[in-house]
């Protein structure tokens, strides 16, 4: 049997989605068949465009080209002191990542200007500087990956939401029950 199949049994859903070939935020089709990102050259702006780029359902494409454009309206990480020893120095710091960004498509707001907010606690030994700050560059790498996860599955969910609002026509008749 294969092993990540025996992983599917053991875990619970949200483990099977970490664990998924796909990976997290990819299973959902999107409600727009074209992109267009407006977002800064790294942070942020670098991870979706890595993720969107992963999506074979999903192209790409320049402002005036594409269906709906993604606006990475800023990112920004802040570090706070979280606890400190009885010497009165720091022996915890928490990182706070707040990322802002909106989905338009053609003057209309399908998610209006929206922010995320991640938190990472971390130690801090101050024998240990260099391997500190390298730790607290990996928690910002991950922190930005996972809001891009986020807005991906915010994007998959507007799938539904698209669908609640096409006109009538379009859709499929109600089921009419038959006495």
């Amino acid at each position: 049997m294969h092993a990540l199949s025996s992983r599917f049994r053991r875990y619970p859903l949200a483990e099977r989605l970490r664990f998924s070939p796909a990976g997290p935020g990819r299973d959902g089709p999107l409600a727009f068949a074209s992109l267009h990102l407006a977002a800064p050259a790294g942070g942020l702006g670098d991870a979706l465009k890595r993720q969107l780029s992963l999506r074979a359902d999903l192209q790409l494409l320049g402002a005036g080209q594409a269906e709906a454009m993604l606006m990475v309206e800023g990112e920004n990480v802040d570090k706070q002191i979280l606890t400190v020893n009885r010497s009165g120095r720091v022996s915890e710091y928490q990182l706070l990542y707040r990322a802002r960004f909106r989905v338009q498509q053609g003057g209309r707001d399908w998610i209006p200007s929206t922010e995320l907010t991640l938190r990472r606690d971390y130690t801090f030994d101050e024998n240990n500087v260099l391997g500190k700050e390298a730790e607290e560059q990996l928690l910002i790498r991950d922190m930005r990956q996972d809001a891009a996860q986020q807005i991906l599955r915010r994007l998959a969910a507007l799938k539904s939401l698209a669908a609640l609002e096409a006109p009538a026509a379009t859709r499929a008749p109600a089921p009419v029950a038959v006495p």
